[in-house]
């Protein structure tokens, strides 16, 4: 029933509820009926046995219907009575003789046994006609209660489906949507209508506020990592420091641009699908990507004693949004080489795709799904990182049309293999 819809089950209601009304009326008319009929009959032999005996006692004749019969039975037991009556009591009962059934009234007067019997045949013709109405009478209830149930469901749903279609129409959204309210009655619908205008106005203003927020993102991050790349290209182009000096200053300007980057990415991932900017940040090849990000993570990758590789398999031609493309090959290379302990990293180049494999211990199969949530940690003794990396990495897949799964990789440890197409 739970996974029916509100119309089937209120058509269920009615056709489950006219069944055990019609039913219980039509046992109630048959059992009526049985009674009445015994009562009758009980009544009918009665008067018809005082009768007989009446002309009896007179010396007059007396006279039966065709379907009924009079045994007497004297002191001596001559002439007896049939064998199928044999067990006859005084008083009213049914006795039954091939496939047949009578009504007998038994009375003990004077030493003699008067047993009158009526034939049924004609009472039970009629009984079946009966019957055979009521059952009609019961399919036609079932059937109009079906034909109201549908529609009645379809008057008492069709509100609820013209709101349901009105909560999922995306104009809703919008400040200027007016409220659901106003068109329907003052009644559980109404009210659910007026729930949803709530609900809907609180999601407007956090959409406003999240707009906003983005926004002032945009511009107050961006002014202050553009004074920070400007003031580190200045003083590498001045000279001043010396060798050891250049090299934090050129490690503190990749740094402003990745965060630059990063900052970018967040905004296209706060932003709707359809109004995404994918121009912001350029688009670059896999191959450019790669070959930049090899070299950035090759110090971190010596400095833990790994080998950090790029292999390709064949040429990608194509061209993709470089901070998204750069933000998904840093986590995972970042990821790999920060849970490797020995061994070896390495980026798979191939047409349509990459993979990022490493020589770790591997993540069981039971946990592999759940890698992919935010906060989700592989090994939490290593670092104090929140584990959104993968989720991050994750969600541009989804919103980029790429595919991304886990396996295990044929040398051990991990292999996080990317297609950009979803097939």
């Amino acid at each position: 029933m739970a996974e029916k819809s509100l119309a089937r089950r209120i058509v269920t209601a009615f056709v489950l509820m006219t069944l055990v009304v019609a039913g219980v009326f039509s046992l109630s008319v048959l059992m009526a009926m049985s009674y009445v009929e015994e009562q009758y009959a009980t009544y009918s032999l009665n008067k018809q046995l005082d009768d007989i005996l009446n002309a009896l006692d007179r010396g007059r004749p007396f006279h039966l219907d065709q379907d009924m019969a009079l045994y007497v039975v004297g002191a001596d037991g001559q002439p007896p009575l049939p064998a199928w009556l044999g067990k006859v009591r005084p008083g009213f009962q049914e006795a039954y003789r091939d496939d047949k059934e009578y009504h007998v009234m038994v009375r003990d007067l004077d030493g003699k046994r008067y047993a009158l019997l009526l034939d049924q045949e004609e009472l039970d013709r009629r009984e079946d006609i009966l019957k055979m109405i009521l059952a009609a009478a019961f399919m036609l209830s079932v059937l109009a209660a079906w034909g109201l149930g549908l529609l009645m469901a379809r008057r008492v749903i069709a509100p609820v489906t013209r709101l349901s279609d009105q909560v999922q129409h995306r104009e809703q959204l919008l400040t200027a949507a007016p409220p659901l309210a106003a068109d329907y009655a003052p009644d559980e619908v109404g009210r659910l209508a007026a729930a949803f205008d709530a609900t809907l106005g609180q999601l407007r203003q956090a959409l406003e506020r999240e707009r906003f927020f983005t926004s002032d993102v945009s511009h107050e991050l961006r002014t202050p990592l553009m004074v920070i790349a400007s003031s580190c290209e200045l003083l590498l182009e001045q000279g001043l420091a010396d060798a050891r000096q250049q090299n934090q200053i050129r490690r503190i300007l990749a740094s402003c641009m990745e965060m630059r980057e990063l900052v970018e990415t967040f905004l296209d991932l706060a932003r709707a699908p359809e109004s995404q900017s994918r121009g912001d940040g350029g688009e670059a090849g896999l191959h450019e990507v790669a070959g930049e990000l090899i070299d950035r993570f090759r110090g971190e990758a010596v400095a833990r004693g790994l080998d950090l590789s790029l292999a390709r398999e064949g040429d990608d031609a194509g061209r993709y949004p470089a901070p998204l493309l750069r933000a998904v090959l840093s986590n995972l290379l970042r990821n790999a080489i920060h849970y490797t302990d020995r061994g070896y990293v390495r980026l798979v180049l191939r047409p349509g795709g990459f993979s990022v494999c490493d020589s770790g211990v591997g993540i069981p199969t039971a946990e592999r799904e759940t890698m992919f949530r935010p906060f989700v940690r592989g090994d939490t003794s290593r670092g104090d990182g929140l584990g959104l990396g993968l989720s991050l990495v994750q969600r541009i897949c989804q919103r980029q049309g790429w595919r991304i799964r886990l396996d295990e990789h044929k040398d051990g440890g991990c292999e996080f293999r990317v297609d950009f197409s979803s097939s």
